[in-house]
C-alpha cells in the first residue's frame, strides 16, 4: 500500500484504441483486455462522502498504452493469462505504484501461478498511464440536486487506488485482445 493513499476504489477501464501503426503490431504482439474487478474493494475501504459532497472518478487520458503480450512467450501457446493489478493514482493523476492482486474468487490468480513476464508487461504499461485526477467536490451548503459537475463547489484532488484485470491471450500463435474474461 502506498503511504498517504487516501482512497481505495474500483473502476472500469477500456483499452485505448491503437493508432494505425500500433494496430498492426498489436496483432503480432498481443495487447491486453481490461475489465472492472470492483468486488475486490471492500465497502469499508471506500470513500465515504458527506451529504454536501460528490466524487468524480479519475479519467484515463487518451493514449495510455496497453500492455503488450511478451513476444518471447508467444511460441509457448499459453492459455489465456489473467493479471490483476491495484493501481495507485496520485492527486496529480500520475500512477504512483501498481501491485499484483491475489484473489482467486474474483478471477485473479496468484501472481506465482503466472509467468512473471505478464505481470512485468502489465506493470510497465500502467506505469506510463496518466489520468485527469479524481476529486471530491465540497459544496458550502447542501449538495445541488441538478448541478452537472462541480460548478458551485470546491474541488479537492484525492489519491485513489483502482483495480484492473488484464487478459493476455493468443490464437494461432498471434497475440489478441479480449476485454474481461
Amino acid at each position: 500500500m502506498v503511504p498517504g493513499l487516501s482512497l481505495l476504489l474500483a473502476a472500469c477501464a477500456t483499452r485505448p484504441s491503437p493508432s494505425p501503426p500500433e494496430a498492426e503490431e498489436a496483432g503480432r504482439s498481443g495487447q491486453v483486455g481490461v475489465r472492472s474487478i470492483d468486488k475486490l474493494m471492500p465497502a469499508s475501504e471506500r470513500m465515504q462522502l458527506a451529504d454536501n459532497e460528490t466524487f468524480q472518478m479519475p479519467l484515463a487520458e487518451y493514449g495510455n498504452p496497453s500492455p503488450l503480450y511478451p513476444p518471447v512467450l508467444l511460441a509457448q501457446r499459453l492459455p489465456p493469462q489473467t493479471i490483476c493489478l491495484r493501481v495507485a493514482i496520485g492527486e496529480d493523476g500520475k500512477v504512483m505504484d501498481s501491485q499484483p492482486i491475489d484473489d482467486a474468487a474474483s478471477g485473479c490468480p496468484r501472481p506465482a501461478q503466472t509467468d512473471p513476464r505478464f505481470v512485468e508487461a502489465a506493470r510497465n504499461a500502467v506505469a506510463q498511464w496518466r489520468f485527469d485526477p479524481a476529486f471530491r467536490c465540497v459544496y458550502p451548503g447542501a449538495r445541488p440536486i441538478d448541478e452537472q459537475g462541480c460548478v458551485s463547489g470546491r474541488e479537492e484532488a484525492v489519491a485513489v487506488s483502482l483495480a484492473f484485470s488484464f487478459v493476455f491471450e493468443q490464437e494461432d500463435g498471434k497475440g489478441s485482445v479480449r476485454v474481461g474474461g
